[in-house]
């Protein structure tokens, strides 16, 4: 049987579009950079969340590890599976689209290292539940408290603002151009590829 150009644009697209995995890795470290926005918000601003002092921090540490482990295991499965960002898009969309992605994956990356140096800074050392591990930091609490978590909450406004951006953009794709670009990233199975490839035979 003769494949159209339609119907193999369609496989393409379908092909490169994120597996379960992906779509689990994206939705999960998307979710948790929102939680752990609001709840380093509140530890600074509600009297509640900052009299729990140990509590909460051990919490926006470990919310933060885990996001550091999630964006670098995304990149690495994207990296091999080479998918790029904004596949399908003309060449506009999928310039923006490629430089929103590195914007959001840089500040994740540079945000979780802040947080990893801060570790070292205050002389606590890198936690996670119940493992503990000793940085190669000299211990400088004044620094920490000085420009350092300012920079830190700096990133943090950064990064909440590209989520917005994203989400955004992603909702002017479904809503007023009308394409698959939100479809293929929800959690459960797009069909909208498969429809394509079924009214292209």
């Amino acid at each position: 049987m003769m494949t159209t150009p339609k119907y193999r644009n369609a496989r393409e697209t379908e092909a490169k579009q994120p597996g379960l995995i992906g779509r689990a890795l994206h939705w999960s470290v998307a979710l948790l950079v929102i939680f752990q926005g609001l709840l380093g918000y509140a530890n600074l601003h509600f009297t509640w969340f900052y009299g729990q002092g140990l509590t909460t921090i051990a919490l926006h540490e470990d919310v933060g590890l885990m996001i550091f482990v999630l964006t670098l295991w995304m990149l690495a499965q994207r990296w091999f599976e080479g998918r790029r960002s904004g596949h399908g898009l003309d060449a506009l969309q999928s310039g923006l689209a490629a430089a929103m992605h590195a914007a959001l994956y840089g500040l994740i990356l540079a945000e979780s290292l802040l947080g990893i140096w801060i570790m070292g800074l205050t002389g606590d050392g890198l936690s996670f539940l119940f493992w503990h591990i000793n940085l190669p930091i000299k211990p400088d609490p004044m620094l920490v408290y000085g420009w350092v978590m300012q920079l830190h909450a700096a990133v943090a406004a950064t990064l909440a603002s590209a989520v917005a951006l994203h989400a955004l953009a992603a909702l002017h794709h479904h809503f007023v151009i009308g394409d698959d670009v939100l479809r293929r990233m929800l959690p459960w199975k797009s069909r909208s590829a498969a429809r394509v490839m079924a009214s292209s035979r």
